[in-house]
């Protein structure tokens, strides 16, 4: 994985791109330049006309990728599957390991999707469980460390350990105020894996860099660099996607 190292930033900064002009756009948010992977925010216009009209009959083509891993979680707006008649609203997510076969899909409403394109390597393997489009909300939280942090594992490879999760931390507004010099907690870094984080709820403070992120903020952090420690000081919850290397 040769992907960039970015610290949080505000990704309603990036300007979209037309994948097809009037349909759909899209927002690269970090890219691997060796191998092709990528992670990018995916945005769909409104086409209820079209869901109503060609429901039956709709337009596209299944997909499937042969060369690639693929995560999907939707932060706005619905999807409708109209193969099996079902529609995803924000929280939903899935998991496509290569050649699963998925859509076409329309969006009544609009959907922003938050999407990890993984292209598997000698160095980059992949065994997650194929899941369709579920909703996470249905999950429990586990506790990290009880009344502090909360975990929801959404899926995760038994042989490296790599994993997705959503993590939410709780307001520590007077623990931000009153230890703002001086933090508790450690500087992190992880040797053996690369972590990406996506804030869908809620605000960090990072008191080292002065700086505050919020929703729709984005890191990219390959094996070693450090981060942390942070505060929440109105409580956060963050899509987090960690790879493990081989």
């Amino acid at each position: 994985m040769a992907k960039p190292t970015l610290e949080f930033f505000n990704t309603e900064l990036i300007p979209w791109k037309p994948i097809v002009e009037g349909r759909s756009y899209e927002k690269i948010l970090s890219k691997d330049p060796e191998t092709g992977s990528y992670t990018r925010l995916l945005m769909s216009l409104p086409d209820l006309d079209a869901s109503i009209r060609d429901l039956e009959n709709p337009p596209g083509k299944v997909l499937f990728h042969d060369d690639f891993h693929e995560e999907v979680f939707v932060l706005q707006g619905t999807l409708l599957d109209p193969k099996i008649q079902k529609t995803y609203k924000s929280g939903y997510y899935a998991c496509r390991p290569q050649k699963i076969p998925h859509g076409p899909f329309f969006h009544p409403t609009g959907a922003i999707s938050l999407e990890f394109g993984i292209h598997l390597s000698k160095n980059i393997k992949m065994a997650k469980p194929t899941l369709e489009f579920f909703n996470t909300e249905l999950i429990p939280w586990k506790p990290i460390v009880e009344g502090r942090s909360y975990e929801k594992i959404l899926s995760e490879d038994p042989n490296t350990g790599s994993y997705t999760r959503l993590l939410m931390s709780l307001p520590d507004l007077e623990e931000s105020i009153r230890d703002l010099d001086n933090p508790p907690g450690k500087v992190l870094f992880h040797n053996n894996f690369n972590e990406e984080v996506f804030i869908v709820q809620g605000t960090l403070l990072d008191p080292k860099n002065h700086s505050t992120y919020k929703a729709g903020y984005y890191a990219c952090r390959p094996p070693g660099m450090p981060h942390g420690p942070f505060f929440h000081p109105t409580g956060v919850i963050s899509f987090e996607f960690r790879i493990h290397l081989v």
